[in-house]
């Protein structure tokens, strides 16, 4: 049957009637014979989304699809169209998305234990070691989240291996790495096949498939129109969202020249397959690119505009064939139906992994469960860090059953990880940090971080659990601080110390559920204090001393930085005893005795500390933020460099009361009360404008030999922020009352901390 390009200038304000009447009037003719209608979706990254607007179109003219072919985004959009999705359901799928989370190495910080929570996502750099050389993975991201999401969309074809058996027939394309050849999917495990026309080199992991590996099938065929009609299209509609090169003028820099280069071959199989379609639809994309996932939105609505030109064209073409059922057709299994599972098999494995791994998924077999059910005993399992990836096929065992047939890639023993920070008080300082897995003990995780800058900081860390399902462990910490803080007085410095801070702290922790822990602990810590200025009066020497405490943890915040909801409260409670300082008093650099001769009264005390912070959505980009702090030693006694530093944007140091109005250290105490409220604005994908105002009551336990007033302090301010790939950007502008006046504060990157 002779072929007919039907080029449709999507540029034009309106369709040629000429052509659609023509058209028409010949595929009336066609209809008789019965065309197979086939579909080529292009690859694009994110600009791919634009496919759903088609897909809408086609769906509203009654258009049967029986033939689709897909690239990297393509093979996404068009594998859940012949999967059944109707084009509306995508949509839905696509807007409601966290595209942030599902393009991360990482599951939501809900998902990880109560343990692994105090270091998600504080790296920006993350390598493996094994047999003490340093493994660079395939691609930036393993995508844990993208393989889970793929499968639960996938769930209710999970269990068809044949391509030519979905509800519509399908094929994806990616490229052999050792051969440089397209790769033609059209048997297996569809999520797979999918998650392999994706791998983009570089940004994507890529993908083993009995003993090959595949990546991205953009690379050789970003428009897949052949592979359509050699399944046997008759009709071909081919849809694609490939940007054109630039013209030579536009070519002024490196960064616009590499990127030509990149896109040559891309450019020169659009030009060649779009020869080959009945009906070409060039989406023009504008400045849209492959990683405006954070536009999301826009893309979608830029493809149901360009869908709705071609309406008319597909209604068109409809009617001329005469169909006489809808074009959605829904799978047989929806996304809701529980499927029975009947055994468990996991492959990838070191021995004596796989009874760790079985603990870690808690999943009771035989028993009938759904596919989010599915997902998130899988996120479980990968929150212990453990693993680079976790995946599953489903495999009929019986005529009602499967198995549930889990691949896992583990983590090398040793991690290497790395970052950036800098802080108004700290400085600039490079963080490191090598975590090993097993080590010491079955069950265990040893880590060392360095903060190294103008103020170090440095943490070694064992923690040992008792068993996956049980809920107890034990957590060893030795830590050692180092930070210059200025005295002030009324608001003005007279002068600094730098402090030394070392803490050796063993707790026991029950965390039953992945949201809170609680336990009880021993620790001894030791601060010393040297003035860098010899003014006035001042201390020096040190002191050390013991606390025994019970502590209590809630966390429901699905990331660190710019939660969207949720809550997260710190609370503790001890009994300080064991004093022993060694402290000197000086006068504009006279000794005039130890603190004792000085009639400064310490002893033991009651100490706690409370962190109670809840941040709550006001529609799309509004959310409420309210944050409570307190900090108290209670009784009579001095606490002799326990007390609190009240001031700063960011937690950055021990003791510390943020307070927005204040600079660190501007204000010290033994008690403080403080509570902090503000409104959030999400400008924009990762940008921020906070609003927030506090309000301070501090000085109010009395203390033996020493006057106190209890004082009320009022400040607000301004913060910007961003979510970078190094961590957040904060610049805050701030005013604070008594005499404290207007200051900025600067954070950028993950501070570091020892919980």
């Amino acid at each position: 049957m002779s072929q007919i390009l039907i080029y449709l200038q999507i540029m034009d304000k309106k369709l040629s009637f000429t052509i659609l009447l023509l058209s028409t009037l010949f595929l009336a003719g066609m209809a008789q014979n019965k065309p197979v209608i086939g579909l080529a979706l292009s690859g694009g990254g994110a600009k791919g989304l634009a496919h759903i607007g088609i897909l809408k179109a086609i769906d509203s003219a009654g258009l049967k699809i029986d033939l689709i072919t897909g690239t990297s985004m393509g093979s996404i959009v068009g594998g859940l169209y012949a999967a059944g999705y109707t084009a509306d359901s995508i949509e839905q799928m696509a807007r409601n998305i966290d595209w942030r989370v599902l393009l991360t190495n990482s599951v939501s910080m809900r998902s990880y234990t109560m343990e692994e929570k105090g270091e998600y996502g504080k790296y920006a750099i993350e390598l493996t070691a094994n047999k003490g050389k340093i493994a660079l993975p395939t691609g930036f991201l393993e995508s844990q989240e993208l393989w889970l999401k793929l499968q639960e969309l996938f769930f209710p074809v999970a269990y068809i291996k044949d391509f030519d058996k979905l509800p519509r027939k399908f094929r994806c394309i990616a490229t052999d790495l050792a051969t440089g050849e397209a790769v033609v999917f059209s048997k297996g495990d569809i999520v797979t096949a999918i998650r392999s026309s994706m791998a983009i080199p570089g940004v994507f992991s890529a993908v083993d498939i009995l003993g090959k590996r595949y990546v991205d099938g953009g690379i050789v065929r970003n428009f897949p129109v052949q592979d359509v009609i050699e399944m046997g299209a008759t009709y071909a509609i081919g849809v694609s969202v490939s940007s054109p090169l630039l013209d030579v003028k536009e070519l002024d820099n490196a960064l616009k020249v590499l990127t030509q280069v990149v896109f040559l071959n891309e450019n020169k199989d659009r030009i060649r397959e779009s020869a080959l379609c009945d009906l070409l639809i060039d989406v023009p994309m504008g400045d849209f690119t492959s990683s405006s996932f954070n536009r999301a939105n826009e893309i979608i609505e830029l493809g149901l505009e360009v869908g709705r030109k071609y309406y008319p064209y597909f209604k068109q073409l409809a009617d001329s064939l005469n169909l006489q059922q809808p074009a959605g057709v829904l799978v047989n299994q929806p996304m809701g139906k529980a499927l029975q599972l009947n055994n468990i098999t996991v492959s990838g494995l070191r021995p004596g992994g796989v009874e760790s791994f079985f603990e870690q998924l808690n999943l009771e077999i035989p028993g009938k469960y759904q596919a989010s059910e599915i997902t998130g005993f899988l996120r479980n399992a990968f929150a212990y860090r453990m693993y680079k990836n976790i995946t599953y096929t489903l495999q009929p065992d019986s005529d009602s059953g499967f198995t549930l047939a889990c691949k896992t890639i583990p983590e090398p023993l040793a991690a290497l990880k790395a970052g950036l920070h800098f802080n108004s008080l700290m400085g600039f300082s490079v963080v490191g940090n090598l975590t090993l897995r097993n080590f010491l003990s079955a069950s265990s995780r040893t880590l060392v971080s360095l903060n190294v800058g103008e103020n170090f900081r440095g943490l070694a860390e064992h923690l040992q659990l008792f068993g996956y399902r049980n809920p107890w462990s034990n957590r060893t910490q030795f830590y050692a601080e180092f930070q210059d803080l200025p005295l002030i007085e009324d608001f003005k410095r007279l002068g600094g110390y730098t402090f030394r801070y070392f803490k050796i702290d063993n707790q026991f922790l029950n965390s039953a559920r992945r949201r809170w822990s609680g336990g009880f602990g021993t620790k001894w810590e030791y601060v010393g204090f040297n003035p860098t200025i010899e003014r006035g009066e001042y201390f020096n020497g040190h002191n050390d001393f013991f606390t025994v405490y019970g502590v209590s943890t809630f966390n429901s915040y699905e990331r660190p930085f710019f939660p969207p909801k949720g809550y997260k409260v710190d609370f503790s409670f001890g009994y300080v005893f064991g004093m022993n300082p060694k402290v000197a008093l000086f006068e504009n650099g006279q000794d005039i005795g130890t603190i004792e001769e000085n009639g400064i009264a310490y002893g033991n005390y009651l100490r706690t500390t409370l962190q109670a912070e809840r941040i709550l959505p006001l529609g799309h980009r509004w959310a409420n933020i309210s944050f409570l702090q307190a900090g108290i030693n209670f009784g009579p006694h001095q606490s002799l460099a326990n007390n609190f530093f009240m001031g700063g944007a960011t937690s950055v140091m021990r003791n510390q009361i943020t307070f927005s109005g204040l600079r660190e250290a501007d204000l010290s105490s033994e008690s403080v009360l403080a509570f902090k409220n503000g409104f959030r604005y999400n400008v924009l994908g990762d940008g921020y404008v906070t609003l927030h105002g506090n309000l301070m009551y501090y000085d109010f336990i009395e203390k033996s030999s020493i006057t106190l007033t209890p004082s009320w302090i009022a400040g607000a301010g301004v913060t910007l922020g961003y979510n970078l790939p190094i961590g957040p950007f904060e610049y805050t502008i701030q005013y604070g009352g008594k005499g404290a006046g207007w200051s900025t504060y600067l954070n950028v990157g993950f501070p570091f901390r020892s919980h």
